[in-house]
């Protein structure tokens, strides 16, 4: 027998500044949350532990009530209903069998007590209730969660999206949060719980870092909870896909974004998974939990030493920021603040991408060719940008361009795709010169433009189509 090999001989330890000195500066990357993504992570002082216990999820649909039993033979665990108008609960909803989440301008106080009685005409009690119950005329913390005894339903939701929509980075978003659950817990004392709580939480597209601020949410809400002495489960996560890069020109592009995004959602450790309809989006999370096999593992990306890093990173800063939030009197008194610093976060976000800077994919680039008129949406970045491609399909430009001495320009190469025009070698409706600074454009009357590389996108676009629309032949 040979002789046995003691590898760590061959291969002697390397300490982590040693890794640290061959890392070249242009492969870190610096999110908008300010902290810095490395190339490499070693574990160095991490003692990584799983950050939930559960495998398993739910996997939720919104509809319409008159769908609710197609919903359930399509496999949905969990319904969402948004009731803009008052309407009698039908007979047939599963109260009691299955979770069941109400919204919208029709939910008022009395709607938690017909839930009840329709739970108990189904032979349910109203402690088997569950879902939620969001009233549309907001009360007090203490009678939303007076309302919500003895039923398992929740009833005070901490909606990220608030702040998300608005452009707020996840540690804004963290912070706010935290904030709003100290609020809350400050109303409800001595008698606190977390009872009837839960976070609505969307989900983006970028997908390691979504995962490790559910985690860091999560390990956050402990600590509030933990400072004001509440016992019990962790407050639940419903996770929801963001609309931030929602582009409706591109759906098949944006499927594969989702795919992202419920993946996130499952790894970060959501309770609750929403999809919308019964169709594709819903059939993805059965793929992710039966062919997938998401559910095999609880907490699988614990132990990842760049999740751990970016969970501690995103816990850190967020919880900084909410100290600062809370000295300076809560959330309601600090809202103006705050209020700024996401609209410069929401600036410096739409900046990247109207400029070309930052891709995103069936937004401003690698666009389908193939255009279905749809209504943009009106809470994605990609709104301004689609709004333009509309009109460059419904003018039918599809504009012949000729470059001259720049036609690799990158930005340059967006801006014709966002406006349809295709690069040609002659026969051109368009003649595009590089300048100095940016590109001269002509067209076959004589009109010209000036366009600077690196200005926004939708503005140049808006410029370039005009000089089509008004003097293409």
């Amino acid at each position: 027998m040979g002789q046995t090999l003691n590898l760590p001989d061959y291969f002697p330890a390397v300490l982590d500044q040693q890794w640290q000195d061959l890392m070249p500066n242009d492969l870190f990357w610096q999110p908008i949350e300010g902290c810095t993504i490395q190339p490499y992570y070693r574990r160095g002082k991490l003692q990584p532990a799983p950050v939930f216990e559960h495998r398993d999820w739910l996997i939720r649909t919104d509809i319409e009530l008159e769908d609710a039993d197609a919903a359930i033979d399509a496999g949905a665990e969990a319904l969402g209903f948004m009731l803009r108008e008052p309407s009698p609960i039908p007979a047939e909803l599963p109260l009691g069998r299955i979770p069941i989440f109400f919204y919208g301008e029709a939910i008022d106080a009395g709607f938690l007590q017909s839930l009840c009685a329709g739970a108990a005409r189904n032979g349910y009690q109203p402690a088997q209730l569950r879902g939620a119950v969001i009233l549309s005329e907001p009360q007090s913390s203490q009678a939303n969660l007076q309302a919500a005894r003895g039923t398992g339903l929740w009833t005070e939701c901490i909606d990220l999206e608030t702040w998300h929509d608005q452009g707020a980075t996840h540690v804004q978003e963290m912070a706010c949060a935290l904030g709003q659950l100290s609020d809350l817990m400050t109303d409800l004392a001595p008698r606190c719980s977390a009872e009837h709580i839960y976070f609505r939480v969307p989900v983006g597209e970028r997908y390691l870092l979504d995962i490790a601020r559910l985690r860091a949410l999560r390990l956050c809400a402990r600590q509030v909870l933990h400072a004001y002495s509440v016992k019990g489960p962790d407050i639940p996560i419903v996770g929801v896909p963001s609309r931030r890069y929602e582009s409706v020109l591109d759906p098949d592009t944006h499927l594969v974004r989702q795919t992202l995004q419920y993946t996130a959602a499952i790894l970060g450790g959501c309770n609750v998974v929403v999809s919308s309809g019964i169709g594709r989006s819903l059939h993805m999370q059965h793929l992710l939990r039966y062919e997938g096999k998401l559910n095999a593992v609880a907490d699988a990306t614990a132990g990842s030493w760049m999740i751990e890093h970016l969970t501690n990173a995103f816990g850190q800063a967020a919880w900084e920021l909410f100290q600062r939030i809370e000295t300076e009197g809560g959330l309601q008194k600090t809202t103006p603040w705050i209020t700024k610093q996401i609209q410069d976060a929401d600036t410096h976000r739409k900046s990247a991408v109207y400029s070309g800077n930052e891709k995103v994919v069936g937004i401003n680039t690698y666009l389908s060719d193939q255009i279905r008129p749809a209504a943009p949406q009106p809470q994605s970045i990609a709104a301004s940008l689609e709004k333009i491609r509309l009109r460059a399909n419904k003018t039918g430009s599809h504009a012949r361009v000729v470059v001259q001495g720049g036609g690799n320009h990158p930005w340059l190469q967006h801006l014709l795709d966002l406006c349809a025009c295709t690069i040609h070698t002659e026969a051109a409706d368009l003649t595009v010169t590089k300048t100095m600074d940016g590109f001269l454009v002509r067209n076959l009357q004589g009109q010209e433009i000036r366009l600077t590389a690196g200005e926004s996108l939708p503005l140049a676009a808006d410029r370039l189509l005009k000089l089509l629309e008004t003097y293409a032949p």
